[in-house]
């Protein structure tokens, strides 16, 4: 991925960030505002239902940009992880000495058990060829 690229995606995590906040705050400051007691007169029924609806809806508004912020934490993270190339070739590294490591262990038990096996014939043969000139 280009350098280009990586700041396009930066700068459209940092505007994602910036208007989910921001429609966050908004939405909370009209519920206070709605909520303010102003007086001694009361509301009639329309209005309070007309309140509620708004509210609810600004509450609506709260949890869309919540869950936005919380994709944009996933997004991020799987951005940093695609694009963390030291860090996988550290491990694809750490990866193919361990192989290694293990490919000369496999090989030195491999000689020495062709080696005892060797022996074990050899005196198998051995035995054979001297009770069949017995």
């Amino acid at each position: 991925m280009s350098v280009l690229s990586q700041e396009a995606h930066l700068k459209s995590y940092q505007k994602r960030l910036k208007d989910d906040i921001n429609s966050i705050v908004e939405n909370f400051t009209r519920i206070l505002s709605m909520v303010r007691c102003e007086g001694d007169h009361q509301l009639s029924g329309s209005d309070v239902q007309t309140m509620s609806y708004e509210m609810c809806c600004r509450a609506a508004n709260i949890c869309r940009a919540s869950e936005s912020l919380l994709k944009l934490i996933w997004d991020i993270k799987q951005f940093l992880i695609i694009n963390d190339f030291p860090l996988i070739n550290e491990s694809i590294s750490k990866r193919v000495d361990t192989n290694l490591i293990n490919v000369t262990e496999i090989d030195h038990k491999l000689l020495t058990l062709r080696d005892e096996i060797a022996n074990e014939l050899y005196e198998l043969e051995d035995e054979y060829y001297n009770s069949l000139i017995k």
